[in-house]
């Protein structure tokens, strides 16, 4: 009978409940004026405005309640956990409160107004940064070297019809390749023709047929219809996006700078550091 009441569930519940009680007594030196939970009425509009942005509408009387008592419950169990120390040496918990303390750093920058001068400066500084790839219109005309004994020769005959007048849609080899490309990035172009099928439209002349220039599938004449070099985007242009540069650059600098003023009140001691003959080595 004593051993069946001892493999009772329940008893097993209660000697383990027993036994943290016991060990959070031993270990730990409570100051009861911290034991207070106070739930303030900004904390309860709180609970209710999440509840509302889930549920698309506000909670009852006995949600509300049960909000409450949620909450209570997290915050004994979170005050405990803490006071027995399961924080300490878990791996995830210290990366939540890292990113915890790295937000914080993040939130500054955030709530700081640069002005237009500091923005205009970041920009001149990081000209490089903000270029544009050159862009270009242009009609091809495409020739499948496969097919073609002289794929050179063949590209001359087109070249000397389309002089004759002859409609290019009539010349060349059928492809899934467009055969007018418009206000196209020379980035998008490289990645459409292969590498280097820009670069070398940059040096054709413009209002003519030139070629034969050649990518990856074939060789091609060209009539470069329009050109815009590669440049240096204007501040208005990306005034958004300097300003986030900005930020992500200043926040790094905010974490660098709040890490060496934390840093500064440790003295480290690594033991068995790799490459050192010593059997440990302090950081200062």
């Amino acid at each position: 009978m004593r051993n069946s009441y001892l493999r009772e569930p329940l008893v097993h519940f209660a000697l383990i409940g027993a036994l943290l009680f016991g060990i959070n007594a031993v270990f730990t030196d409570r100051d009861e004026s911290l034991d207070e939970i106070v739930v303030s009425r900004d904390r309860i509009d709180h609970l209710a405005a999440v509840f509302e942005r889930r549920w698309q509408r506000p909670p009852s009387e006995q949600e509300l309640h049960d909000l409450v008592e949620n909450f209570i419950r997290e915050e004994v169990l979170y005050r405990e956990a803490m006071n027995l120390g399961l924080d300490r040496d878990d791996t995830v918990i210290r990366r939540r409160l890292r990113m915890k303390m790295e937000f914080l750093a993040r939130d500054l920058v955030d709530a700081v107004d640069p002005g237009e001068k500091t923005l205009r400066d970041f920009h001149a500084a990081n000209a490089e940064q903000y270029r544009r790839p050159a862009r270009m219109s242009f009609r091809q005309v495409y020739f499948d070297r496969a097919a073609h004994d002289n794929p050179e020769s063949a590209v001359e005959t087109a070249r000397a019809l389309l002089g004759e007048g002859v409609p290019e849609a009539e010349l060349g080899d059928s492809s899934l390749l467009q055969a007018h490309y418009r206000d196209e990035s020379s980035e998008r172009l490289e990645r459409v023709f292969g590498g280097g099928f820009a670069a070398k439209l940059l040096d054709l002349p413009r209002g003519q047929w030139s070629g034969p220039v050649e990518s990856a599938y074939g060789l091609h004449l060209v009539f470069i219809e329009a050109r815009q070099p590669r440049r240096v985007a204007g501040f208005d242009e990306v005034r958004a996006e300097v300003l986030r540069d900005w930020q992500r650059s200043e926040k790094q600098q905010v974490l660098e700078a709040q890490y060496e003023n934390y840093r500064t009140a440790y003295r480290v001691r690594i033991d068995d550091f790799p490459g050192r003959e010593t059997d440990g080595v302090a950081m200062q």
